[in-house]
């Protein structure tokens, strides 16, 4: 089992979830809500409103997948071209465990 993690422009939310609900590998993902901060350098600011806020909107999606899904779905999310626009970036980790509580 591998988890992908990905962020991306908030105001791409819709065109990912749409996406993701397609996908017969996604069974479920969780999204978080956050602020892209740059200290120490230039910020990359996507907008005039990220400029006037001094952060760019972020969401952060978790998604388990199987291991043999993960390179297909993360496919599908770079074809999107809306999903990961404005430098969205992700990883990949292994998970060791999973269970209920």
């Amino acid at each position: 089992m591998k988890r992908l993690s990905l962020i991306i422009n908030e105001s791409k939310q819709n065109d990912i979830v749409e996406l993701l609900q397609q996908l017969k590998q996604v069974s479920a993902y969780t999204i978080f809500h956050g602020e892209g901060h740059f200290p120490g350098h230039i910020a990359p600011f996507e907008s005039i409103q990220d400029e006037v806020m001094g952060f760019v909107p972020r969401i952060y999606i978790d998604l388990l997948l199987e291991d043999a899904d993960v390179k297909a779905v993360l496919a599908e999310i770079k074809k999107c071209g809306s999903c990961d626009a404005y430098g969205g970036v992700y990883w990949i980790s292994p998970v060791d465990s999973m269970g209920t509580l």
